[in-house]
């Protein structure tokens, strides 16, 4: 070989060595209120031609590449399975949870899901790396885009400015957060094509597919715009004891399940409330409701909080629970199956006579929800 060819194969490897230096330094993309990442994970001999370079330059022993794009509706990022999860304020337990919700997600899946992160300038770097952590593991073809939570809290400021005063504690909660309130404005944050999406909590445990449960919009009537489960502690019947006490015979507050020795032939279901573990958001029927819209005036809120004696501390939830009660046909009842809470707390703390109608559960679980920092069943 010449010492030409020696010295043309040196400096070509120095570039290349160059390159996977920049491409692996996060540095390089720029910092925007919303970071437009996407990594897809994949086989290596279904990896497109316009993509062999840089899949070869990270180094992804599994195969796949790394993109960098806007979300853009089904035909060009391939799945119009939008899966949204809120990942900030950083710490150990929480990162430890966001690791088993990707894990489970991941693990069963049989789908392509496109993830949007809403995150923070601490917490991003974290989401990324245990993100494409778990993608490479399971070789999954996942696409993600991360944002930023100011960004989406400043969008929904107004929705925030009406909700606050009714559905949080006092001010520095865990619940007086803007952040809780995002699954409200989540339709005009987001992409307008965009037309279904998953606002899911990152304490929660998949223990199936989660195509199954996205074909849960298909069983939507016309006039559903969001689906949630049932809550399953008697947190809304501790709420609503001075309405409860004006209408005993109501049956907000009560277990959604009837009790076991009742006779009755037709037994009404309770209606407990609503817990926001996991939201389903049809977002093109939400743009277009004039209903849901005006629900989300303060008079209308307050209007809906007087009538019930109703002063909550738990965010969306509690206005999904209202919602859900004053306009039945707005909101789909997943099953609990789907969102199979493991909090016990109000069993300790005055209700243990009546916690175990309220916590359970029928059917075979199907996703579970880890609140109050309960373990997850193995």
């Amino acid at each position: 070989m010449s010492s030409s060819n020696k010295i043309f194969l040196v400096l070509v490897a120095i570039s290349s060595f160059a390159l996977l230096i920049l491409y692996s330094n996060n540095d390089i993309f720029s910092r925007s209120s919303i970071f437009l990442n996407i990594f897809q994970a994949q086989p290596a001999t279904g990896a497109p031609p316009e993509a062999a370079a840089v899949a070869a330059l990270a180094d992804i022993s599994a195969g796949g590449d790394i993109q960098r794009v806007k979300y853009i509706p089904k035909g060009e990022n391939v799945t119009e399975h939008n899966i949204f999860v809120i990942y900030t304020k950083e710490n150990y337990l929480l990162k430890s949870k966001f690791e088993l919700f990707l894990k489970s997600l991941l693990k069963f899946t049989s789908i392509d899901l496109h993830l949007h992160i809403i995150t923070d300038e601490k917490s991003e770097t974290s989401a990324e790396n245990v993100l494409k952590g778990q993608i490479r593991k399971y070789r999954k073809r996942v696409f993600y885009t991360l944002y930023d939570v100011e960004d989406f809290a400043a969008k929904i400021n107004d929705i925030v400015y009406v909700m606050m005063p009714f559905f949080s504690s006092h001010a520095g909660s865990y619940y007086s957060d803007a952040l809780f309130f995002l699954s409200l404005g989540l339709h005009r944050i987001v992409d307008p094509k965009m037309t279904q999406a998953i606002l899911i909590d990152c304490d929660v445990v998949f223990r199936t597919d989660v195509k199954m449960l996205f074909e849960q919009f298909r069983k939507f009537s016309p006039e559903n715009l969001f689906g949630l489960a049932p809550e399953l502690t008697p947190v809304y019947r501790h709420i609503l004891y001075k309405y409860r006490a004006t209408y005993p015979k109501s049956n907000f507050g009560n277990p959604y399940y009837p009790a076991a020795s009742s006779r009755r032939k037709v037994q009404k279901l309770g209606y407990p409330g609503l817990n926001s573990g996991i939201v389903m958001l049809q977002l093109d029927r939400i743009r277009a409701s004039k209903m849901y819209a005006e629900s989300l005036k303060f008079d209308n809120v307050k209007h809906l909080t007087d009538k019930y004696s109703f002063k909550g501390h738990l965010g969306d939830q509690d206005f999904y629970t209202l919602l859900g009660y004053e306009f039945p046909a707005l909101i789909y009842r997943l099953d609990c199956v789907w969102n199979r809470q493991l909090c016990t707390w109000w069993k300790e703390h005055g209700y243990s006579d009546v916690f175990d109608q309220f916590f359970h559960c029928e059917g075979k679980i199907k996703v579970y929800h880890g609140n109050c920092n309960t373990r997850v069943p193995e």
